[in-house]
C-alpha cells in the first residue's frame, strides 16, 4: 500500500496496517481508514505531490467517462421514452438539458488530457494543469450525472437504473485527491507564480515535458 506521512510516500504490507472500514454515501466506493506506524525503511519518495497529481487525473478521467455514460443514458432513455405521443427526447427542455451536459463534458476532456500530457513535468504548471482537470472534470460529469437523473425522472433514482449511483460517485470523487478549493489554489498558484507570456503557451509546456 502506498500511504503519505506528512509528505512522504510510503509503501506499506498489508499486514502490518489496520483498516477500518469507513460509511460511504456512495455504495460501491469501499473506503478505510488506515492505522499504521510510518518507519525509515518503508519511505519511498520524498514528494507525495506526484502522487497526488496523478491520484487528481486519474479521477478527473474517471469522472470524464461516468458524465460521458450518463448523457448517452439519458439519450437512450430520451428516445425511448414516450409522453403525449411522442419521445420526451423530440421536446427542447430535454434537448436542452442533455447539450448542456454534453458541452461541459466536451470542454472537460480536452482539460483532463492536457494535464496528462503535462504530467511529467513535476512543477506548478503541471500541478495547475491536474487540479483544473479535477474541478472541470467533476462540475461536468456532476452536471451530466444531475441531468441524467432529471431526464429519467423519478426511475432515475431507483435501483434499476444506474444513473444514480453516477451521481453519487461524481460527488464522492469531488473531494478525492483534494477539495475543490485546494484545487482552486493550485490554480491561482499557478497564475501568480509560474512564467507568463506569449512564449508560455501549452505547446512550450508539452515540449518541456517530453524534452
Amino acid at each position: 500500500m502506498l500511504l503519505d506521512h506528512q509528505g512522504e510516500v510510503h509503501l506499506v504490507e498489508r499486514d502490518a496496517v489496520q483498516l477500518t472500514r469507513v460509511e460511504s454515501f456512495d455504495p460501491f466506493r469501499r473506503l478505510f481508514r488506515v492505522d499504521w506506524t510510518p518507519a525509515a525503511e518503508t519511505r519511498v519518495a520524498t514528494d507525495w505531490a506526484d502522487t497526488v497529481e496523478r491520484g487528481q487525473i486519474l479521477a478527473a478521467a474517471q469522472v470524464i467517462g461516468l458524465g460521458q455514460r450518463c448523457i448517452d443514458m439519458a439519450v437512450a432513455y430520451a428516445k425511448d421514452r414516450h409522453q403525449f405521443g411522442k419521445p420526451i427526447g423530440s421536446y427542447q427542455a430535454i434537448k436542452h438539458l442533455v447539450a448542456t451536459a454534453q458541452v461541459a463534458i466536451e470542454f472537460a476532456r480536452p482539460v483532463v488530457q492536457a494535464a496528462a500530457a503535462e504530467l511529467p513535468l513535476g512543477n506548478v504548471a503541471s500541478r495547475a494543469r491536474a487540479a483544473h482537470a479535477k474541478l472541470a472534470a467533476t462540475e461536468a460529469a456532476q452536471l451530466a450525472a444531475q441531468t441524467a437523473v432529471q431526464v429519467h425522472g423519478a426511475m432515475g433514482m431507483t435501483w434499476e437504473v444506474d444513473v444514480h449511483f453516477f451521481l453519487k460517485r461524481a460527488r464522492a470523487l469531488k473531494t478525492a485527491w483534494g477539495t475543490p478549493g485546494a484545487h482552486t489554489a493550485m490554480v491561482i498558484e499557478r497564475m501568480t507564480v509560474a512564467p507568463t507570456g506569449p512564449a508560455m503557451t501549452f505547446a512550450s509546456e508539452v515540449a518541456q515535458a517530453a524534452g
